[in-house]
């Protein structure tokens, strides 16, 4: 080959590694991840140099030498295990080569002293380039390549070497860029992410401390320092009579205080707070006391959170205050100093998560942050509301607009009108009307009971509900196996003794040669024989008698009010005295039956007592759920003595009303329709007749404890 002809593949190859090189800057410069450029990176040089292998080391966060990406050390002496660790020694000493360096197969490195630093154990050539970023060094780029050329052609192995080197040296440039610019993007995205964090802290401030109300603040807490710290939900417990309740939880409007999820977190910080330091759970290096950990067992129950953060918030102690001569010497020393007493937890912090279990990622320093705030705001807020007065006081503050000249003709004159209004609460009359719910029932009905147990074998022909009956009717059939099985035996015993009676009778008169003594006890044979079946005849009858009460007849004539009977009963067992269904008489009188509360039953009474008195009945006037626009009225014409309770209305007492059926339409007639009524309890004053339930309650919850 002529030298020209050298220069221009000389030429050529070098512009072939400045474009792969170029093409390295270029792939870097894209927003790719560190695995996936050091792999193309890798790819091309292997390419390029026609190696068998390579790998890219880094420095990791903790100063170690890591491989990042490798490919062909599947086909090199490196995949086993006995040589690694010399290769490791090989890839240290060449990481902190100040250039690029060329290792034979076998030889060694030394350092300045000539001691022996690393080796290299394999048959190949080790080619490698220190990658740098500004003064440190950040990574390696080791290739490791066939020991020799055997091309004639080619330059000699040295030439070779030496532009293996500075083609990697020319990628450690490009790598080096590369990480340079990927640590500029990460700083940029850490300060970005300061900066929201720090927004997101002074919008917490501001808003924690806007306002001196308990509740609030309290609300605030809760909603502001779930951003902050990134948990799933946050409560905040405020104390409130000497103990501490839950007054807000994030995204939630309201605390549902009979829940049992609030009453276990209430019982949870409670003793916690009693402790006096934080809980945070799971935490393996802390054990936890019986009394906790029984609560933190309760409450894990019910709210299924993962991790969980209870912080005391305690009274903040005085700040030093810097004055012209220095700091504040006297309130140092009482900052400083130690409590007399163990300081009570004025509120807590709950931190909850449900797909965690770590506090890593600054989790606790977050919670440390939002706690401290919260502490000085909610001593704050508590402290401004526990001043004497204070209620009168912030009345007083707002009533102030209402006094200024502008304001004051129309002061007055809401003054005069609500003067008149509670004028008119004490001296206007008004009708008493309590109301009470009920329902429509006839008054001829009867339940139809099973006389007997049994299974229901057979429902007549049309038993549906609103079949029409007569008294003595068949309704079913049982069916009693006990009773089927006991009469045939007791009629197979007669059988049986009446057979023997004849037989003995017959003996007695036939047979002449029978002895003084056999005729006597023939005889007694014969009396005992007539007693037994007298027996067994009187237990037939009431085993009759039994299978007779299998036969379910109605006890009136009416119509069957029982929903779904034939589904309720057919082929199911029922015991004696059960219910099957009821018959009601609609063409007679029908009747109200009101369920009123006993805390009103004494205005019934009374009214009820004066009404007799003064010789004329107690109206009620109702309406029915089945005709609600049209109101009815009806006399008072029983009212028990005794009060019953009636699921979620309480006390109540049975007020039986007598009305007129004719008034309304047949099919607004169905027994059990729901009725709402009121009964006229005579004439109050319009206050007391608008809020007695009011006025009630304060005299047996208010006065009543005060007395």
């Amino acid at each position: 080959m002529s030298s020209t002809d050298e220069a221009v593949e000389i030429e050529r190859a070098r512009e072939q590694i400045r474009a792969l090189v170029a093409e390295v800057e270029r792939l870097g410069r894209g927003d790719v991840g560190e695995e996936e450029f050091f792999r193309g990176l890798l790819d091309r040089a292997i390419n390029a140099m026609e190696a068998i292998a390579g790998l890219v080391w880094l420095v990791d966060a903790e100063g170690r030498v890591e491989p990042i990406c490798h490919t062909g050390i599947e086909h090199t002496a490196l995949s086993a295990p006995e040589s690694q660790q010399p290769h490791g020694a090989l890839v240290q000493t060449l990481f902190g080569a100040p250039n690029g360096v060329c290792v034979p197969p076998g030889a060694e490195l030394t350092g300045p002293d000539g001691a022996k630093l690393a080796s290299n154990s394999t048959n190949l050539l080790v080619v490698a380039a220190p990658i740098d970023v500004g003064d440190s060094r950040a990574g390696l780029i080791e290739i490791l390549h066939h020991p020799s050329i055997d091309d004639s052609q080619m330059p000699p192995p040295e030439d070779v070497q030496r532009g293996f080197v500075r083609f990697l040296e020319q990628l450690a440039v490009a790598a080096s860029g590369y990480l340079q610019r990927r640590g500029e993007k990460k700083q940029l995205v850490a300060l970005d992410e300061q900066q929201t964090a720090l927004a997101q802290v002074e919008r917490f401030s501001r808003a924690v401390h806007e306002r001196l109300d308990p509740v609030h603040t309290a609300f605030v807490l809760a909603n502001e320092a779930r951003r902050i710290i990134g948990c799933d939900r946050v409560g905040v417990l405020v104390k409130r009579r000497h103990t501490l309740r839950l007054e807000a939880v994030s995204g939630q409007e309201s605390v549902e205080r009979r829940a049992s999820a609030v009453q276990a977190i209430e019982a949870l910080v409670r003793v916690v707070a009693r402790a006096g330091e934080p809980l945070w759970h799971p935490d393996p290096t802390r054990e936890l006391p019986p009394q906790i950990e029984e609560e933190l067992e309760n409450y894990i129950d019910e709210s299924h959170a993962t991790a969980l953060a209870i912080i005391p918030l305690e009274k903040p102690k005085p700040t030093p205050v810097v004055k012209p001569g220095g700091v504040d010497a006297v309130a140092v020393a009482k900052a400083e100093a130690a409590p007399r007493a163990t300081p009570e937890p004025i509120g807590a912090i709950v931190a909850e998560w449900f797909s965690s279990s770590t506090f890593d990622g600054g989790k606790r320093a977050r919670l440390d942050l939002v706690a401290a705030h919260g502490s000085v705001s909610l001593a704050n807020s508590l402290e401004h509301t526990g001043l004497p007065l204070y209620g009168v006081i912030h009345l007083l503050g707002k009533s102030r607009v209402l006094t200024t000249a502008r304001n004051l003709p129309r002061t007055v004159l809401a003054g005069l009108a609500t003067l008149a209004a509670i004028l008119a609460l004490v001296f206007v009359p008004a009708e008493l009307r309590l109301e009470a719910k009920g329902t429509l029932e006839p008054v001829h009905r009867r339940d139809v009971f099973a006389q007997i147990e049994g299974i229901v074998e057979k429902l007549e022909p049309g038993m549906e509900h609103g079949a029409e009956v007569q008294e003595a009717q068949l309704l079913a059939t049982l069916r009693n196996t006990e009773v089927e099985v006991s009469l045939t035996d007791v009629l197979g015993r007669k059988a049986s003794s009446e057979e023997q009676l004849v037989s003995t009778r017959r003996s007695l008169l036939e047979d002449r040669k029978l002895s003084a003594d056999e005729k006597a006890r023939l005889a007694g044979r014969a009396a005992q024989l007539q007693r037994e079946i007298e027996s067994l005849d009187e237990q037939r009858k009431l085993l009759e008698a039994k299978r007779a009460d299998l036969k379910v007849k109605s006890p009136i004539d009416g119509v069957i009010v029982t929903w779904q009977v034939r589904d309720r009963l057919l082929l199911r067992p029922v015991e004696k005295g059960q219910v099957l269904m009821r018959v009601a008489d609609k063409t007679g009188p029908w009747e109200l039956e009101l369920h009123m509360p006993d805390d009103r039953l004494g205005h019934v009474n009374r009214a009820h007592a004066e009404a007799r008195a003064a010789g004329r009945d107690l109206t009620v006037d109702y309406i029915l759920a089945t005709d609600p626009g049209t109101r009815h009225h009806g006399v008072v014409r029983e009212i028990h003595e005794q009060a019953e309770v009636r699921g979620d209305e309480g006390n109540t007492v049975l007020v039986r009303v007598t009305i007129d059926p004719t008034r309304h339409e047949k099919e607004h007639l169905g027994p059990g329709a729901s009725v709402t009524a009121r009964i006229a309890c005579g004439r109050r004053a319009l206050g007391y007749v608008w809020f007695h339930d009011v006025l009630s309650f304060i005299q047996t919850q208010v006065l009543f404890r005060l007395w």
